[in-house]
């Protein structure tokens, strides 16, 4: 009940955004509805990521949900619900959003890299190792951010950058295979 009522009352906010935002600034050719969308989705993501340094990550995902229905056609809310989901350890939800980023941008190195992180929480070694090896071949500069991976792979005595993850996956799965 109460995740619908803050559904709920996120709606309202972006319907009230939208209509002081015109209100203010009119909406003419250089400010269309389109723009208006733009900044309410915008805002909601702004929002979402502020409820995630938070560690409100369930107010965060409702935010990001918000502004996929704003607008549903770009990859960064797909990202940041996805993200979310992999801070309340719903791998499997993560897994869901991550594809549809990539499937709305598929040169997004970030969203392979965190789908990665998903799969390999899940044991989906060969998964992982997939999608790492594709973030890395997009963007060789992706996961080298101060604590991208030891956020998810905090249980490993050292945590790895992603390369490292790589190559222990690699000896990993040959040492399986054998």
């Amino acid at each position: 009940m109460k995740r619908t009522t803050d559904l709920i009352m996120n709606i309202l906010r972006a319907i009230a955004l939208t209509v002081v935002v015109c209100l203010c600034h009119g909406c003419n050719e250089q400010n269309s509805p389109i723009d208006q969308r733009e900044k309410v989705y915008r805002a909601f993501l702004l929002d979402g990521n502020r409820l995630l340094e938070k560690k409100s990550y369930q107010k965060a995902a409702d935010l990001f949900t918000e502004a996929i229905f704003s607008e549903p056609e770009k990859a960064e809310g797909y990202l940041n619900l996805g993200i979310a989901y992999v801070h309340m350890e719903q791998y499997k939800k993560a897994i869901v959003d991550f594809t549809k980023a990539i499937q709305k941008d598929r040169t997004l190195a970030i969203a392979y890299a965190n789908r990665g992180i998903a799969y390999d929480h899940l044991g989906r070694h060969k998964d992982a190792l997939s999608d790492y090896q594709k973030a890395l071949s997009i963007n060789p500069e992706v996961g080298k951010g101060p604590g991208f991976m030891e956020r998810f792979l905090h249980n490993k005595p050292k945590t790895p950058d992603l390369r490292e993850r790589v190559k222990f996956l690699e000896e990993t799965l040959k040492t399986e295979n054998s």
